[in-house]
């Protein structure tokens, strides 16, 4: 599967891990490279949208404008890995420099989105306070009854969320979808706006990425 690994130029440890990330993925069968990320400071490079009113992004426009052009750097980055998902007309997978491929691509069919790093995603310390703990079994399934919610009061309320976009893959099907409902309805944080209301998701176990490195997060060394 062609591969987009995420990474920050300029940012070392960016740049170091995400040469280890793009080896693990080459042993293990995807067709992976290397796209250089966007920052606050390149985002005026790429077109822009809006955001979806009362969303979490809009919230941070409010209250931390610096933080807000990093989530909305994050959210381009995938972006362009849809577009290029539809340019090339075949299932691409989005990366994260801080993701690590533990197994070896099987190409399992799946209609528009497939988390690839499900399990190690919630076991992330972030959601070590979570009352309901995600139950998922040996194969595929689709992703459904998460104790992960979007919670904003727009259309999307309610709707399951992926636990981060560390790595998943996109079909064109699923990319075409996003794009549209981006256009229609306006952007948020990347995790939110990937919700079930916006495309069909589904993930896998054994998944195929994990985490091996800590402290190293996509806001871009800022």
């Amino acid at each position: 599967m062609k591969s987009f690994i995420i990474y920050v130029k300029g940012y070392e440890k960016s740049e170091q891990y995400a040469n280890v990330v793009l080896q693990s993925c080459k042993n293990s069968g995807f067709n992976a490279e290397l796209l250089e990320g966007i920052t606050p400071d390149t985002i005026h490079e790429y077109e822009q949208y809006p955001e979806i009113e009362g969303g979490r992004a809009t919230f941070f426009k409010a209250q931390n404008t610096r933080k807000y052009m990093i989530k909305k750097s994050c959210f381009t980055n995938n972006v362009r890995v849809w577009k290029k998902c539809i340019e090339l007309d075949e299932p691409v997978a989005f990366i994260e420099h801080d993701s690590y491929c533990v197994r070896d691509w099987d190409n399992p069919s799946f209609k528009e989105l497939l988390v690839l790093n499900i399990d190690s995603a919630f076991k992330q310390p972030v959601f070590s306070d979570l009352q309901t703990k995600p139950n998922f079994s040996l194969g595929q399934a689709v992703y459904k009854n998460s104790p992960l919610v979007y919670n904003k009061e727009n259309l999307w309320k309610g709707y399951s969320m992926i636990p981060g976009t560390a790595a998943y893959a996109i079909t064109p099907k699923g990319a075409k979808k996003l794009l549209h409902n981006l256009s229609k309805y306006g952007w948020d944080q990347s995790d939110y706006f990937i919700n079930r209301f916006n495309v069909h998701i589904e993930y896998r176990i054994p998944e195929y990425f994990t985490f091996k490195l800590k402290n190293l997060n996509m806001s871009h060394g800022y």
